[in-house]
């Protein structure tokens, strides 16, 4: 009897699956007739462009965003000054990189894990969320957020460069229990300090920022970000200890005075 109900959910996931990439297909063909191939890529333009108008001497943010409230529309800049050392580099790169470099990092983690059928669907609803799409055609920089993560299944100190967005820090404090995660930190903060003299229009850029959403506005990336995790919290390698939240959570008390 057990057999015969193992055999039953093996092939409900299967179908589950085959269901899920259909509607994986269909939802994706869909944002890429709103889309259209002209918006592909927004968001890597923006930064791009940013990046670009900063090296030439100007603002890394606009100028709108920086003389009180203002509504957040395509084109802003919300992140910090530090994510311009990830950027200077590829904007002198063949702009395919910008995606090709986060996606394979985590197709391969993915892979690595080899999840369960189960852990197939839920990556797979990950996948067809719509926000997913939209984030992945535009080249949002939450891309690179979500390859950190999955980094940081593998081997912890990775994932902390998800504290770049202090909304996504559940997924920064995987390996929060690892000596080389903490190292990190401190190098993160370290490089952070050459961007000092921005920190403070970064935090009015924050703070006059106006949605629907307030300063959770990223939230919306979480489905995208936790697909690495998916893979890693089902894996049939194995199953993965969640003993680094309670020793993350401990090191974090004994840090903070």
């Amino acid at each position: 009897m057990n057999g015969r109900l193992v055999r039953l959910g093996r092939v409900a996931a299967v179908a589950g699956a085959v269901i899920f990439f259909a509607l994986f297909v269909a939802q994706w063909t869909m944002l890429y007739q709103q889309i259209g191939f002209s918006n592909v890529g927004t968001d890597w333009n923006i930064y791009r462009m940013a990046t670009e108008r900063w090296l030439a001497g100007g603002d890394f943010y606009l100028d709108r965003q920086l003389h009180g409230p203002y509504q957040i529309v395509d084109g802003d800049v919300l992140y910090p000054p530090v994510v311009l050392l990830l950027l200077i580099p590829l904007v002198f790169l063949p702009g395919v990189l910008w995606w090709a470099i986060p996606l394979t990092i985590t197709a391969a983690v993915v892979l690595h894990h080899r999840p369960s059928p189960g852990g197939w669907l839920v990556i797979a609803f990950c996948l067809w969320f719509p926000i997913t799409g939209v984030k992945l055609m535009h080249g949002n920089p939450g891309m690179w957020i979500m390859a950190a993560v999955a980094g940081g299944t593998l081997i912890g100190w990775p994932a902390a460069f998800a504290l770049v967005k202090p909304t996504l820090l559940p997924f920064a404090l995987i390996g929060a229990n690892r000596r080389s995660w903490w190292i990190t930190v401190g190098v993160l903060a370290g490089l952070s300090l050459l961007f000092l003299p921005m920190w403070p229009e970064y935090l009015q850029v924050l703070r006059d920022a106006r949605n629907e959403m307030g300063l959770l506005y990223s939230l919306n990336e979480v489905l995208m970000i936790s697909i690495p995790v998916v893979a890693w919290i089902t894996s049939t390698r194995s199953r993965p200890s969640l003993h680094w939240i309670v020793e993350g959570r401990a090191r974090l008390r004994a840090a903070l005075p």
